[in-house]
């Protein structure tokens, strides 16, 4: 059901971008209608398990909440808007940054760590023992993180290329881009799915 809606209304959001856009360049730009899809479901999904977590008063899994609130505030560019270079960019580090951005990227930076380290922790092996077990919620995450990570090696495909020397057209390098923001959205959509599997898993068993 939830998929069915999630899906229902992101192909009415793209038809609506089809038709206001003035080229189809704009559709998979930043901030265009695909990848605001993107952030607007990571974002939802994140208000939904801190809800979760505060009415079950369930916060040690604040790490979840860390993470996809973090990949839909990046889908915003929010990574990039408030230091001179990429919070997550060496060159906010090394470079001539003022100190007050280098801090704070480095909490940030200290923050996503802590959560990584805790989800392998506490989530790796019941997810394991998910997919071992055929359990949908598992296979779910499964496919939106091997998205997430194909995504991930596209973005920029032409210039992580160039020093094996290999160009790409721009046809390759325009398709790589686009298949990016798609692989994402579809990301967006199956994390969401995942977490209201799980959701409902727990709902189930209490």
């Amino acid at each position: 059901m939830l998929l069915a809606l999630t899906c229902g209304l992101t192909l009415g959001w793209l038809l609506v971008g089809l038709v206001l856009v003035e080229t189809p360049e704009k559709m998979f730009a930043e901030t265009g209608p695909i990848e605001s899809a993107s952030a607007f479901y990571l974002i939802v999904t994140a208000l939904w398990l801190a809800s979760d977590m505060m009415r079950r008063r369930a916060l040690e899994r604040w790490h979840l909440l860390v993470f996809v609130t973090a990949a839909g505030l990046r889908e915003l560019d929010w990574d990039k808007a408030f230091t001179d270079s990429g919070i997550l960019s060496l060159r906010l580090y090394s470079g001539t940054a003022p100190w007050v951005q280098k801090i704070a990227g480095a909490l940030v930076l200290t923050l996503l760590i802590c959560a990584g380290l805790r989800l392998l922790r506490r989530d790796l092996v019941p997810w394991l023992q998910g997919l071992r077990r055929r359990q949908d919620w598992a296979w779910v995450l499964a496919v939106a993180l091997a998205l997430y990570v194909i995504a991930k090696s596209l973005d920029g495909l032409g210039r992580k290329l160039a020093p094996w020397g290999i160009e790409l057209s721009d046809w390759a390098s325009r398709s790589a881009g686009r298949s990016e923001e798609v692989m994402e959205l579809v990301g967006a959509l199956l994390l969401m799915q995942g977490a209201g599997l799980i959701l409902l898993r727990r709902r189930l068993r209490y």
